[in-house]
């Protein structure tokens, strides 16, 4: 999401306190309010009212502005939430795999990773469970490592 930064109250009131130089509508900018910002720039702030309204609006404003951020977040958290843990996942795919084992590819087909977890994340889990003696690592027929349940 572009611009998914927070916003905050403090600086939509620092902003507001623009108009006081004669540059209204800038905390509607900041709290993705292109049009009504624009609309607040060209009149001086509905002619001053608006801007005043403003200084009792502005929670509203960075409380809407944030909501699409937040829902984002808490979805994230739940779907996080909901994934078995990276380890328990590796553990089982290599009961799975048998003699034959598994490779990163493998893993990264079948694992259900958060959406921000990568082959780096893989890799370094795997190496954290071969130094617990949880995995072995070998070759199969064709050279290419694989990963085994002890």
């Amino acid at each position: 999401m572009a611009g998914a930064e927070r916003r905050s109250v403090a600086v939509s009131y620092l902003l507001w306190c623009g108009s006081l130089v004669g540059v209204c509508g800038l905390q509607r900018f900041y709290n993705r309010r292109p049009i009504s910002g624009t609309v607040w720039l060209l009149t001086f702030g509905l002619c001053f009212v608006g801007q005043l309204l403003d200084l009792l609006l502005i929670p509203d404003l960075v409380q809407r502005a944030n909501q699409p951020l937040l829902l984002q977040e808490a979805l994230n958290t739940a779907e996080s939430a909901a994934l078995p843990p990276l380890e328990l996942q590796l553990l089982q795919l290599a009961r799975r795999s048998g003699r034959r084992g598994f490779t990163i590819n493998d893993a990264l087909l079948e694992l259900k990773l958060p959406r921000e977890a990568d082959s780096a994340v893989v890799s370094a889990e795997i190496e954290r469970l071969l130094h617990g003696q949880l995995l072995d690592v070998g070759n199969d027929e064709r050279g290419r490592v694989v990963y085994r349940e002890p």
